[in-house]
């Protein structure tokens, strides 16, 4: 469907992460600051009013810029299981009255999960993982079955940065997908570890679930892909 998942461009990924150059190249391609292109492609798409589902919150960097974007009208809920990153996803949105803090993971299905606590500063690499003894128990949903039972209004917007579980997340997303008020979809793509999981196809996979649910696909570089309604 596009570079970004063709399979020759995949195996150049693999030998950059193999030696440990991927950022090196992304910005010799791309230039310095490349990451923050995602960043204002997404908030661009949000408007005064917004539903905003920030799954993979993390320490709360976008949940507050969302917060503002879609003021006093709009909500937000913002997603994060790791019990690290949620105390200072609290304390980062403790003024924000338009966001509800969502301890627990989305996915496909609903149940529990094995989640691994990111061993850097931020808790980034934050994820669901197979069972280790430095692994957490968490509760996972379905984004959908949270909307049908009346709890959780359905998105217009979606932030999708879950360190390898993004295709479980929107298959859980499946009928909300479709719903033409959810008109832009923001994922991180982590190719290394979806192969890791076993999912090396999972790239082509995510933007045939969003083409077929009637978005428009923009790579902003090569790990953050925007999905847009078409028009």
């Amino acid at each position: 469907m596009s570079w970004q998942s063709n399979s020759v461009i995949q195996q150049v990924r693999r030998i950059t992460r193999r030696f440990g150059i991927n950022s090196l190249v992304a910005r010799i391609l791309l230039g310095k600051g490349y990451e923050a292109r995602y960043d204002r492609d997404l908030s661009s798409l949000i408007r005064s009013g917004d539903i905003v589902w920030d799954i993979g919150a993390n320490q709360g960097m976008y949940t507050t810029v969302f917060s503002q974007a879609v003021g006093r009208t709009g909500h937000v809920y913002a997603f994060e299981p790791s019990e690290k990153n949620y105390t200072y996803l609290s304390d980062a949105t403790k003024t924000c009255t338009n966001v509800t803090l969502c301890p627990f993971g989305l996915a496909d299905r609903d149940g529990e999960a094995w989640f691994a606590q990111g061993e850097d500063n931020l808790g980034a690499t934050s994820r669901i993982s197979e069972k280790r003894d430095d692994t957490n128990r968490i509760e996972i949903r379905s984004g959908d079955a949270l909307i049908k039972a009346g709890a959780f209004r359905p998105p217009n917007v979606v932030k999708v940065d879950v360190e390898g579980f993004e295709t479980e997340v929107l298959r859980g997303l499946s009928e909300s997908l479709r719903n033409t008020e959810t008109r832009a979809v923001g994922v991180e793509v982590h190719f290394g570890i979806l192969e890791e999981r076993g999912q090396s196809n999972a790239a082509k996979q995510i933007e045939k679930m969003l083409c077929e649910s009637g978005f428009q696909l923009k790579w902003s570089d090569p790990s953050h892909l925007v999905a847009t309604r078409a028009t």
